[in-house]
């Protein structure tokens, strides 16, 4: 991913903005090391030359064309990534279009108001028990009718579920959402998008990756509460989450949001950055990467870095 400074890497937690650019150093470096093998043995059946990541990408990606699928109204292009980069918009699958919902979710849907959605998606639960009281508890405090989702944590399995709340196998969040008033999950890429282009406020529950970073980025853009970590998930935390979401000025700016989001085609905006930055002739095949840099350790690497872009006064 392109560095900078306006906020850290997805994948990196830091609270220092002096930090952030470094963070996408250290975490593409993590993520090369441990896939160089796969990737070079691969180059290697189609007859192309090895590479390593400084010969080739110099430290960054930024001369290379990139664009990024999220909503510029969510998060906009940082002023500090160059002309090769765009931020093109959502590109959603609607899989909802074809969706018949069985009979007894279509019911319940219409024997109350909308509901909150609950669920985690595959995220894994250590106690699945004590979560499914704390969402029944949260629901129940609220007043709320509510959906849970029973994802791979096995959400519901050993509860009496009161008649204001349903058990959901399975839906795609397209067809739900806008059913909804409100969504709380694990604050993934796509369910994000999902909750926010049906117009909903968002609880982002995040368990790792970049879940934390899109619930930061959701709660900075007014839409939801801060996030919640999984591990300190109570029901007074789910309640005040819920009170927070049920406010109609978040609700309004949600709907805002909704409407900006629905306005953008982030597929022909991504076809036409595609087109855009195709050159004109392809370019050569780069040269062998010195076999001594496959050598170094992970420090030297950093090391080496930090010697060629981040201290500029050196000669």
């Amino acid at each position: 991913m392109d560095a900078t400074n306006e906020f850290p890497h997805p994948l990196a937690r830091t609270p220092q903005s002096a930090t952030y650019r470094l963070s996408y150093l250290i975490v593409d470096l993590i993520i090369w090391w441990g896939t160089r093998g796969f990737i070079n043995d691969f180059r290697k059946k189609l007859n192309l030359a090895p590479i390593a990541y400084f010969s080739t990408y110099h430290g960054s990606i930024s001369h290379l064309p990139t664009g990024y699928m999220w909503s510029p109204h969510l998060m906009p292009k940082p002023n500090d990534w160059g002309s090769l980069v765009d931020v093109v918009g959502y590109c959603f699958l609607n899989l909802g279009t074809k969706y018949q919902p069985p009979p007894e979710l279509s019911q319940w849907l219409q024997q109350g108001s909308k509901p909150i959605y609950i669920g985690f998606g595959s995220m894994p639960l250590d106690d699945e028990k004590k979560v499914t009281a704390i969402i029944l508890d949260a629901l129940r405090e609220m007043g709320q009718r509510g959906i849970i989702s029973r994802g791979w944590g096995d959400l519901g399995s050993f509860s009496e579920v009161p008649a204001d709340v349903f058990i959901l196998e399975d839906c795609p969040h397209d067809w739900l959402f806008p059913r909804c008033t409100a969504v709380v999950h694990h604050g993934g890429a796509g369910t994000t998008a999902a909750g926010l282009i049906a117009g909903c406020p968002t609880t982002v529950v995040p368990f790792f990756g970049d879940q934390f970073f899109w619930g930061e980025i959701v709660h900075a853009r007014g839409v939801g509460p801060a996030p919640i970590r999984v591990t300190e998930l109570t029901t007074e935390a789910l309640s005040n989450a819920i009170r927070f979401m049920l406010d109609p000025e978040v609700k309004s700016r949600s709907l805002e949001l909704a409407i900006a989001i629905g306005n953008e085609d982030g597929v022909a905006a991504a076809v036409d950055s595609f087109h855009r930055h195709l050159p004109s002739e392809l370019p050569l095949t780069p040269p062998p990467a010195p076999a001594e840099e496959e050598r170094l350790d992970l420090l030297q690497l950093l090391s080496r870095y930090l010697e060629k872009c981040c201290l500029p006064f050196n000669s």
